[in-house]
């Protein structure tokens, strides 16, 4: 045995008497060593209770890796001393059986280790709030941060169970492709079996294509093999195919596929078929004998004229096309309620993820005015940085929300874009163009004038002004509902045709050059209506004519000359109109 013991420390050093007997030992009289030889016999029976429990254990002992030479080192007991063989080799006997116990506890401990991470753990934690486990050791911290969230919802086990399996067949798939390629780039000829012959191929396959619902079908099986197993869902597979056999009818057959009372069926009438070499009952008229292609054409009937069939007419019971789904018309309440219910569902959904872990539950909106409810020992313990706390969270609150609305905003484009659908669009949805044709007396007055023309092309109206010299003038404008509501809310209240637009204003009527009064200045809608299309193209214009007739015939070049000839007779009924109020 060396000088030095276990770890390297230097041996006890001898006891007064083996110093003192250290002659006699020279001479080969030596004395045993009482405390040596108790110290052996108590290893002895540690290496006794020892082997018993090894025998009990399962798995075999390994063999210990000390050799007889080291164990004496590790023993720390010196060599000399008349007691020194004996320790010695009780003090390797023990070591070896400790080495072989801790060999059979290394797979237990293992499996218990394997056991512990499978399952949700207690969290530990030590004075540093550092996660430890249940021997103290701090373990790594996780990535992301925080304690390792184990969920026991079926869904998210059954998610991770199939992100092993895909983990597997993926591995599996992987080492079979390094297995090909090693095969492949390897010019070894061992790899090759001369007994397998090699399969060629017969010769260019057929077409095959893909009845109808094949897919369909193999996409029904995943999903049910996916839910309810494979074995269970072969069973729905086959149960529904059964019933479909058993109500099946002529209709539920695929096009193309008869089944054999179908083709029973048709052969009963379906009459018989004409030969192949059979002329169709067009092309008889130009063959000699009318019968078949073989025959001569008769070129002298094939002129350059097309014959169009005759069109008949539709069967006397046929019934014209039931009309389209007219959209549900709702009122006030019914809507409301609508959105009450979809607000409901939607926080519903919002509750039912929040219980399965997919999303963060909010935080407890807390106020100053609940502050003390919510936050009962808190709130006592440090008012002010508890509410210091709240207000922060309130600002928080108000600026997110803030931010909601800003998202929400419209950019002015898109405002404006809001805007003009508003004011042109049309409600009703029919398509019609909404038309008006108005009598102004005179339009002299340049204020009357630009009123009449700024309107006209914001409210986005077609149209023309026809204005006649020393005469009246016939005022035509197309467009939606809303822009021609509101024109004639211009022409008929909002302008005061009365007025001459010089200094004496309350002056109504026209007068003549020898002071007597004229005619009253007034407008007055001819023909309300709408039509299918607008006659007018372009933006609104005035147009200036010097007769009736050259006015009527600009009228009638776009076909609306009847307007112009109600405008020119409503003058007798306004002239009755005046006369009655006099």
């Amino acid at each position: 045995v060396g000088a030095r013991g276990v770890g390297g420390a230097p041996p006890p050093p001898a006891p007064p008497a083996a110093a003192a007997g250290a002659p006699a030992a020279a001479a080969g009289k030596t004395l045993p060593d009482t405390s040596a030889l108790a110290k052996a016999k108590a290893v002895l029976a540690k290496q006794k209770a020892l082997a018993e429990k090894l025998k009990k254990l399962k798995k075999p002992e390994t063999e210990p890796r000390e050799t007889a030479s080291e164990a004496p080192e590790k023993s720390g007991v010196g060599a000399a001393g008349p007691g020194g063989a004996a320790q010695s080799d009780a003090v390797r006997r023990a070591l070896e059986v400790a080495e072989r116990a801790r060999a059979a506890r290394a797979p237990q401990k293992a499996s218990a280790t394997a056991r512990d991470s499978a399952a949700p753990r207690a969290l530990l934690l030590n004075e540093k709030g550092e996660e430890v486990d249940e021997e103290g050791n701090v373990l790594e911290p996780r990535v992301g941060g925080g304690v390792r969230a184990v969920s026991t919802f079926k869904v998210n086990a059954k998610t991770s169970e199939e992100k092993r399996k895909v983990d597997k067949l993926e591995a599996f798939a992987a080492l079979r492709r390094e297995t090909a390629a090693e095969v492949a780039s390897s010019a070894d000829a061992n790899w090759v079996d001369p007994s397998v012959s090699a399969r060629r191929r017969g010769g260019r396959a057929e077409f095959k294509f893909v009845e109808e619902g094949t897919f369909q079908k193999q996409a029904d099986m995943t999903r049910l093999r996916a839910k309810y197993g494979a074995a269970e869902a072969r069973a729905i597979l086959s149960r529904e195919a059964a019933e479909t056999e058993k109500a099946a009818d002529a209709n539920s057959t695929p096009l193309g596929r008869e089944n054999d009372d179908q083709k029973k069926r048709a052969a009963s009438f379906l009459p018989a078929l004409p030969a192949a070499g059979a002329a169709e009952w067009w092309d008889a008229a130009l063959l000699s004998d009318g019968k078949s292609y073989g025959a001569e054409v008769l070129r002298e009937k094939i002129t350059l004229y097309v014959e169009h069939p005759v069109p008949l007419p539709p069967p006397a019971g046929a019934e014209a096309p039931p009309p389209p789904p007219q959209p549900l018309k709702l009122t006030k309440a019914e809507q409301k309620k609508l959105r009450t219910q979809r607000r409901v569902a939607r926080e519903q959904e919002k509750q039912e993820m929040i219980r399965q872990g997919l999303l963060e539950p909010p935080k407890p909106k807390v106020k100053i005015s609940n502050l003390m409810r919510v936050l009962t020992d808190t709130a006592a313990a440090d008012p002010t940085a508890i509410e210091k706390e709240v207000r922060a969270q309130m600002a928080e609150r108000a600026e997110a929300h803030e931010d909601r609305n800003l998202a929400r905003a419209l950019t002015p484009a898109e405002r404006k874009e809001k805007k003009l659908r508003k004011m042109f669009e049309d409600s009703g949805g029919s398509g019609e163009t909404h038309v008006r044709v108005y009598r102004i007396e005179s339009l002299k007055n340049p204020k009357h004038k630009f009123r009449v023309d700024i309107n006209a092309q914001e409210n986005h109206l077609t149209g023309v002004c026809v204005v006649i010299e020393d005469g009246f003038c016939v005022v035509v404008v197309e467009g939606v509902a809303k822009a021609i509501r509101r024109y004639e809310k211009l022409m008929t209240r909002r302008i005061d045709w009365s007025s001459t637009g010089g200094e004496d204003d309350d002056v109504g009527d026209e007068q003549n050059d020898d002071g007597s009064c004229g005619k009253r200045n007034a407008c007055v809608c001819v023909w309300s209506g709408t039509t299918a299309s607008p006659a007018f193209e372009g933006a609104f214009r005035f147009e200036t004519f010097r007769s009736l007739v050259s006015a009527r015939a600009r009228f009638k070049d776009v076909g609306l000359a009847h307007f112009f000839d109600a405008a020119e007779g409503s003058v007798a009924a306004a002239d009755e109109a005046a006369e009655a109020e006099d």
